[in-house]
């Protein structure tokens, strides 16, 4: 299995590298991109053996490489060049990139009638496993009051992140009227059909997303703490070996886990 890294200088292109580079199993990087020259590349891509070319030549790149899949982890302009590429040599697309617009978004989609695309903002199982459990206790604290938090490190760009979004997402399923308060500030009584929406960005957290639940003289506390980038790493590469063998659609993580919320 070949794979195609796009943003491979970034946080979590450098984490899919390396578990790429780690596994056990016969996946290799077939090529990776960088905006960085060969001399500024950083140490986990100074000695590799596998193409590192700049984005722009992304195309001639993919002709040359043809890889089974591509795995992107950039931002949502370039991804949507990428996704265009993508879909003109008919390779599957992995995106993890988060803050697309809806606009883009329907790019997408419609990219994914010609070529299997898997879109996910959290490759983590116990990440799918809180969506299952907010879907279980849902129904029954109906009427409860449901703040979130969620915790990155101090270089994350987008806020809320796109994990939290899909997880207001899940929620919203049961209570559509939920109106979304992000942050809070002023003097004013909290409303029945509000969902408190906080954001803290600070040091090198990885990723901390804190779901909870308040009511009947109770609390109930939903938490996921990521102690590594290799626990979205091996769910992104896992993903990609997945989508490979899939037709054109549209995906997400919870399709490879056979799971539905």
């Amino acid at each position: 299995m070949n794979i195609a890294v796009t943003g491979a200088t970034g946080r979590m292109g450098k984490s899919v590298i390396e578990e790429i580079l780690q596994r056990s199993d016969s996946t290799t990087v077939s090529f990776a991109t960088s905006q960085k020259t060969q001399k500024e590349l950083p140490n986990h891509l100074s000695s590799v053996e596998f193409p590192i070319c700049n984005p722009l030549d992304f195309s001639s790149q993919l002709q040359e490489s043809n890889p089974d899949v591509i795995i992107d982890l950039t931002v949502p302009e370039a991804s949507l060049f990428f996704a265009e590429n993508a879909a003109k040599f008919s390779i599957p697309l992995v995106i993890g990139t988060t803050g697309f617009t809806d606009e883009q978004l329907n790019v997408l989609h419609d990219l994914s009638n010609e070529i299997p695309i898997l879109f996910e903002a959290n490759f983590s199982r116990g990440i799918a496993s809180l969506h299952l459990a907010i879907d279980a206790i849902s129904d029954v604290l109906f009427n409860y009051d449901v703040e979130l938090t969620e915790t990155h490190h101090n270089k994350k760009i987008d806020a809320p992140s796109g994990t939290f979004l899909s997880i207001l997402d899940t929620i919203k399923k049961f209570r559509p009227n939920l109106e979304a308060i992000y942050g809070r500030s002023g003097i004013h009584e909290r409303q029945p059909n509000e969902v408190g929406v906080h954001s803290v960005r600070a040091g090198n957290i990885r990723g901390s997303h804190e779901v909870l639940f308040s009511g009947n003289d109770e609390m109930i506390t939903l938490t996921h703490q990521a102690e590594s980038r290799g626990v979205y790493s091996s769910g992104a590469i896992d993903s990609a070996i997945w989508l490979s063998n899939q037709p054109p659609g549209w995906y997400d993580f919870k399709d490879v886990l056979g799971v539905s919320t």
